[in-house]
């Protein structure tokens, strides 16, 4: 096969896991959406190199939104832009890892104690609905659904802590977070269901100490397995 053709293909390739735009907003914004998650979730994998124009291709646009996209995700930090070199998706780095989960571990401990004082009975019965919903795909091996429900349970914790400033900040770490453990989620999502529960019992007791504890151990514990994947 000619080296371009080749090239062409393994481009083509390497978009593969891409989703399709969403149908609102203009074009860049859709466009930044979609390659965001792609980078988040490792379809787009840390050290890629990315194309202007196979994704303009890809997606049948031309390729000033493309740039335009690219420039706006190399300000928020998910891509690498370098002169003469091309475009890069940036790698993830043991710094950013210890310095962010270092702080999420002590909010995550905050939000859980703040939700064991202040829970109303409606929170406490839709944390236990997403718990149980955790084990039920867990027994039928649903690694996806399961990552979405580990979200929804800590974005509740938030809401249960009924501290506006605390969440907002909570859920501005959140992609950065997932950046980085998006990659374990899949084999370490079925042993965060126990981890799930016994915060919960902390939660329905009103155990604020406990909840701070369970919540900010787990944090750290997590970090201990992505620093492997980020050495190697």
């Amino acid at each position: 096969m000619p080296r371009k053709a080749r090239d062409a293909e393994e481009a083509a390739s390497s978009l593969q896991g891409l989703l399709a735009m969403p149908g609102s907003s203009t074009l860049p914004a859709q466009l930044y959406q979609v390659l965001e998650e792609a980078i988040i979730e490792g379809a787009l994998k840390p050290g890629q190199r990315l194309h202007a124009d196979d994704i303009a291709a890809h997606y049948g646009v031309s390729r000033i939104p493309v740039r335009e996209t690219l420039r706006a995700l190399d300000a928020a930090g998910w891509i690498e832009i370098r002169p003469r070199y091309g475009t890069y998706v940036c790698e993830r780095t043991s710094k950013e890892l210890e310095d962010l989960f270092d702080v999420r571990a002590e909010l995550e401990g905050m939000a859980a104690a703040r939700a064991a004082a202040r829970r109303t009975e409606q929170e406490l019965a839709e944390l236990s609905r997403i718990v149980e919903s955790s084990r039920d795909a867990a027994g039928r091996g649903d690694d996806h659904e399961l990552a979405v429900l580990d979200v929804q349970f800590y974005e509740l914790i938030w809401a249960t802590a009924h501290n506006s400033v605390l969440g907002a900040t909570l859920a501005g770490m959140k992609k950065r977070a997932r950046f980085y453990y998006s990659a374990i989620a899949p084999t370490l999502g079925r042993g965060w269901i126990n981890v799930h529960a016994e915060l919960l019992d902390a939660i329905r007791d009103q155990d604020a100490e406990r909840a701070d504890r369970i919540s900010a151990e787990h944090v750290r514990s997590t970090v201990a397995a992505i620093r492997g994947l980020v050495e190697h």
